[in-house]
């Protein structure tokens, strides 16, 4: 019992001084360099994906989509996960592109009157 709680002890406090997830890069071109230095396909494919879900939650939808790129086109050209990630950015892109020209729209027609 008190070797259990000395172990989760160890595992909170690595936790709170290293976080919980990775770290977002500066830029998915650092990302990449940085994936470059990892081992295997399979490492460099996970962490890649999850620096492109970062850059895609804070919605720097052209980092993601570098990076989902990166990994299709270097890495693993069948990777689902990088194929969904694409999507989803170039989806998330689309919208803020409709969005800018309905915007557009709404102030040339209120201007006009």
């Amino acid at each position: 019992m008190k070797l259990r709680n000395i172990m989760l002890a160890l595992v909170v406090v690595s936790l709170f001084f290293t976080g919980c997830g990775t770290e977002k890069a500066a830029s998915g071109r650092a990302a990449i360099t940085e994936a470059k230095t990892m081992q295997t396909a399979q490492e460099k494919t996970d962490y890649l994906i999850a620096q492109a879900n970062a850059f895609y939650k804070s919605k720097e939808y052209k980092e993601t989509v570098e990076l989902a790129n990166y990994v299709l086109r270097y890495v693993d050209r069948n990777s689902p996960a990088a194929k969904a990630m694409l999507e989803k950015a170039q989806a998330a892109i689309k919208a803020q592109a409709q969005k800018a020209i309905e915007e557009t729209k709404k102030r040339f027609s209120s201007s006009s009157k």
